[in-house]
């Protein structure tokens, strides 16, 4: 069994905490009140450049040339969704330039920081692949599910197969790099992070 379809498993009540969420639910059922998904878009957006600067760190300390052309790849997906969030942002009225970092998206960005700063290459997609594929998942969750319209852009974005190659790339990659790290500094991180996503989804469900 591939390692990270094994820490998928071995996590997954973390993801099911997840997708039931207020936040989440909120989202499929359009219960979800439009200042929070504001202030969630704000958050995610700087979440996001965190995570688009652990890539380029990845990438630098990659030593192969396919994991640098992989990674590169996915720095390029996020740069997209950060357009994207861009876009939300526009048509939600969002200043993305004047906002502040909530305590649960500073825990999530110095726990990536630190990260892709000490750690090597694989240790660092350890750390980010858990976003990945539980945003894909909870995509493709709800999507399944009657959902209200008030949210659909963002069920269909990460429901989409698209998005789903691109877990499916990182994890690919780490498959790639199975003889270069430390199981159990494999475990904690892909389990802090599937911790931190889903206090970050809990920090937008007190309404």
């Amino acid at each position: 069994m591939k390692i990270t379809k094994k820490l998928w498993q071995d996590n997954y009540e973390i993801a099911l905490l997840s997708l039931n969420t207020k936040f989440v639910q909120g989202l499929k059922n359009g219960s979800l009140p439009k200042n929070i998904f504001q202030e969630y878009l704000a958050q995610d957006y700087f979440f996001l450049e965190t995570f688009a600067k652990a890539y380029g760190l990845a990438v630098s300390k990659s030593k192969d040339k396919y994991s640098i052309r992989k990674l590169s790849e996915l720095l390029m997906g996020v740069s997209e969704e950060l357009i994207l969030h861009e876009t939300y942002a526009k048509e939600w009225d969002i200043d993305l330039s004047n906002n502040y970092i909530k305590k649960a998206t500073k825990n999530y960005t110095d726990f990536l920081d630190d990260t892709s700063k000490r750690l090597s290459s694989v240790e660092i997609m350890f750390a980010m692949t858990p976003c990945m594929r539980l945003y894909s998942w909870i995509g493709k969750s709800l999507y399944k599910e009657d959902f209200d319209i008030k949210y659909k852009e963002w069920i269909i974005t990460y429901s989409d197969e698209s998005f789903e190659k691109l877990a499916d790339s990182l994890e690919n990659l780490i498959e790639t790099n199975k003889e270069t790290y430390d199981i159990n500094q494999a475990k904690y991180l892909y389990r802090k992070a599937m911790e931190l996503e889903l206090d970050f989804f809990n920090a937008y469900s007190d309404f």
